[in-house]
Protein backbone atom coordinates (compact mmCIF):
# COMPACT_ATOMS: atom_id res chain seq x y z
CA UNK A 1 0.00 0.00 0.00
CA UNK A 2 3.02 2.47 0.89
CA UNK A 3 4.28 2.18 -2.42
CA UNK A 4 1.68 2.87 -4.39
CA UNK A 5 0.98 6.75 -1.99
CA UNK A 6 4.89 7.09 -3.17
CA UNK A 7 4.57 6.08 -6.91
CA UNK A 8 1.16 8.40 -6.74
CA UNK A 9 3.43 11.39 -5.06
CA UNK A 10 6.56 10.54 -7.67
CA UNK A 11 4.39 10.87 -10.17
CA UNK A 12 2.46 14.06 -9.40
CA UNK A 13 5.73 15.82 -8.56
CA UNK A 14 7.21 14.68 -11.85
CA UNK A 15 4.24 16.22 -13.55
CA UNK A 16 4.27 19.06 -11.31
CA UNK A 17 7.25 20.09 -12.40
CA UNK A 18 6.92 19.51 -15.80
CA UNK A 19 3.60 21.82 -15.53
CA UNK A 20 5.54 24.50 -14.03
CA UNK A 21 8.97 24.62 -16.34
CA UNK A 22 6.24 25.36 -19.08
CA UNK A 23 4.16 27.68 -16.86
CA UNK A 24 7.63 29.52 -16.40
CA UNK A 25 8.77 29.77 -20.48
CA UNK A 26 5.59 30.82 -21.68
CA UNK A 27 5.14 33.26 -18.97
CA UNK A 28 2.02 32.48 -17.65
CA UNK A 29 -0.07 35.06 -14.98
CA UNK A 30 0.06 34.41 -11.59
CA UNK A 31 -3.70 33.39 -11.16
CA UNK A 32 -3.09 30.42 -13.95
CA UNK A 33 0.00 29.26 -12.00
CA UNK A 34 -2.20 29.57 -8.61
CA UNK A 35 -5.25 27.71 -9.87
CA UNK A 36 -2.99 24.91 -11.72
CA UNK A 37 -1.15 24.40 -8.23
CA UNK A 38 -4.62 24.40 -6.63
CA UNK A 39 -6.24 21.92 -8.64
CA UNK A 40 -3.20 19.36 -8.64
CA UNK A 41 -2.80 19.48 -5.12
CA UNK A 42 -6.44 18.57 -4.44
CA UNK A 43 -6.08 15.83 -6.98
CA UNK A 44 -3.10 14.93 -5.09
CA UNK A 45 -5.20 14.67 -1.95
CA UNK A 46 -8.30 13.04 -3.69
CA UNK A 47 -5.89 10.09 -5.04
CA UNK A 48 -4.31 9.82 -1.94
CA UNK A 49 -7.59 9.02 0.01
CA UNK A 50 -8.64 6.57 -3.02
CA UNK A 51 -5.36 5.04 -2.32
CA UNK A 52 -5.71 4.61 0.98
CA UNK A 53 -9.03 3.30 0.69
CA UNK A 54 -11.17 6.24 2.37
CA UNK A 55 -13.36 8.26 0.91
CA UNK A 56 -12.77 12.08 0.29
CA UNK A 57 -15.13 14.64 2.63
CA UNK A 58 -17.66 15.44 0.49
CA UNK A 59 -18.27 19.89 0.00
CA UNK A 60 -21.23 19.30 2.18
CA UNK A 61 -19.43 18.20 5.23
CA UNK A 62 -16.55 21.15 4.46
CA UNK A 63 -19.70 23.64 4.13
CA UNK A 64 -21.12 22.00 7.33
CA UNK A 65 -17.70 22.59 9.66
CA UNK A 66 -16.69 25.38 8.51
CA UNK A 67 -20.22 26.95 9.42
CA UNK A 68 -19.75 25.42 12.66
CA UNK A 69 -16.10 26.46 13.20
CA UNK A 70 -17.69 29.96 12.39
CA UNK A 71 -20.43 29.80 15.26
CA UNK A 72 -23.35 29.92 12.57
CA UNK A 73 -24.74 26.25 13.37
CA UNK A 74 -24.36 24.36 16.74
Amino acid sequence: MNSNILIILIIFTILGLYDFRRFIRKKEPAKVVIVHIIIMALSLAIGLFLAIGKRPISPSQWIERILKMTGVIK
